[in-house]
């Protein structure tokens, strides 16, 4: 198993130039620092080794990388290196190795990291039959790896400057963690600055030709380790491995993918073309020509995952030139639907609706017809025979004080009377002329 920064697993001394003053010889159980417990070597590297430890405050386990002693014993360097450490503990992504601390004496210092139980990307490829992987095996990963990196650059603000498959590893649930976010490249300036060294910081068969000319940092340098390291992981080699590489970096073009794997007499799926075109386009020399973020690069890769906001945000159309420049204007994305409904489904489940919004008009219209209209009519037909027996009743009880006028004929020369002075007594009876005719009740009703 490596260890938490990719380092290999052999066991032998630190040999680096300058720094194999190394670390004090510790064991396992030994107590350091007033709080870890050391447990085990989890792997020694040119820049330092790490130890499984036991955080006695905390109660976790973590690893511990040693730092060189020649940089633990420079105060002005020790300073440097503790702050680009502890920038990293801004970053909190689930797919970043998390930097717990910084921790240091007059004798010895060590920087405090998430343990990952697992094992480095390199190492993986290396147990292939073919020692390659194909681009699917690598896309969830890859999906993974450019979230984290997208995170990085635009949350954080940190480049990574050392992204190599030794960096990269995969824990025992098969999630993807980046490790030693500037932390190697750190290391390796301070020890190259002691040592008044003319190597570059690094590992240089993944830099890019700005950072081989010792060019300030970019993310831009980070997407052309990112095709480096994709081109290894496919074809068990990195673009440029052997003569003079600082040349071929700057100069020559590497030979497509699918060509360096029948060179290498491997035996695979035939390539991927937008793979090719994608890692290519990542290789540029000019950061121009390079995709833009990693964002583009998942964008182009088709491998966005909808597991986090800022891969969903990457979910666009992908582009049918074969040119990787600086991203065009893009349209938005549709909006996905929701997971599991087909279209056979969203059918079944409207005519549901449909059925039960015509059965519920039915039960309205029974109800309305057969039940309200029929009520009303009644209620209706009630009040206006309630209206005209009142009104008989009226013309009865008028009749009973001016006497019985049942044989009157109400159709028989019936005349109002005209304007006169009205006679100081009135006549009464049923001839008198102000007497208003009376309406049998059968008459008005037609029975």
């Amino acid at each position: 198993m490596s260890d938490t920064t990719g380092a290999p697993k052999a066991s032998h001394p630190l040999s680096t130039p300058g720094s194999d003053a190394t670390i004090r010889d510790f064991s396992g159980g030994q107590k350091v620092f007033s709080r870890y417990t050391l447990i085990k070597t989890l792997g020694r590297g040119g820049m330092g080794v790490v130890w499984l430890a036991r955080d006695e405050e905390l109660e976790r386990n973590v690893a511990l990388k040693f730092l060189p002693e020649l940089i633990v014993h420079d105060r002005a360097v020790l300073g440097d290196m503790k702050r680009e450490t502890r920038r990293s503990l801004d970053l909190t992504h689930k797919n970043i190795v998390r930097i717990y601390d910084f921790v240091h004496s007059d004798q010895s210092g060590c920087i405090s990291m998430e343990y990952i139980d697992g094992d480095t990307l390199s190492n993986l490829r290396a147990d292939k039959p073919h020692k390659v992987f194909e681009p699917h095996e690598l896309a969830e990963w890859t999906s993974q790896l450019c979230d984290a990196l997208d995170y990085a650059h635009n949350h954080a603000k940190i480049i990574h400057r050392d992204l190599k498959p030794a960096n990269l590893m995969v824990n025992q649930r098969g999630d993807l963690k980046v490790s030693d976010f500037g932390i190697s490249r750190s290391l390796s300036d301070s020890v190259s600055m002691l040592t008044m060294e003319q190597g570059r910081s690094g590992t240089l068969v993944f830099m890019s030709p700005q950072q081989l000319d010792g060019e300030r940092g970019s993310h831009l340098d980070d997407i052309y380790s990112f095709g480096a390291t994709m081109y290894e992981l496919i074809t068990s080699k990195p673009p440029f491995s052997s003569g003079n590489i600082d040349r071929q970096i700057r100069e020559k073009i590497p030979p497509t993918m699918e060509v360096r794997r029948k060179d290498l007499e491997i035996e695979g799926e035939m390539m991927d073309e937008t793979w090719e075109k994608v890692i290519a386009g990542c290789l540029a020399k000019d950061p121009a020509r390079r995709p833009q973020s990693f964002v583009e690069v998942a964008q182009r890769l088709e491998i966005a995952s909808p597991k986090t906001v800022r891969a969903e945000r990457a979910l666009q159309p992908p582009t049918t030139t074969g040119t990787i420049s600086t991203p065009a204007t893009t349209t938005t994305p549709p909006i996905p639907k929701p997971a599991g409904l087909t279209p056979a489904k969203i059918g079944l489940l409207v005519g549901a609706a449909a059925a039960v919004l015509l059965f519920f008009l039915g039960v309205i219209g029974i109800w309305y017809f057969g039940f309200h209209k029929p009520a009303a009519t009644t209620q209706k037909s009630t009040a206006s025979q309630q209206t005209v027996e009142s009104q008989t009743s009226n013309l009865d009880r008028s009749s009973g004080m001016a006497g019985k006028a049942k044989d009157v004929n109400p159709f028989k020369n019936v005349t109002r009377p005209q304007p006169s002075a009205a006679p100081s007594n009135p006549p009464s009876g049923p001839n008198a002329p102000n007497a208003q005719p009376v309406v049998p009740l059968n008459d008005f009703t037609g029975g």
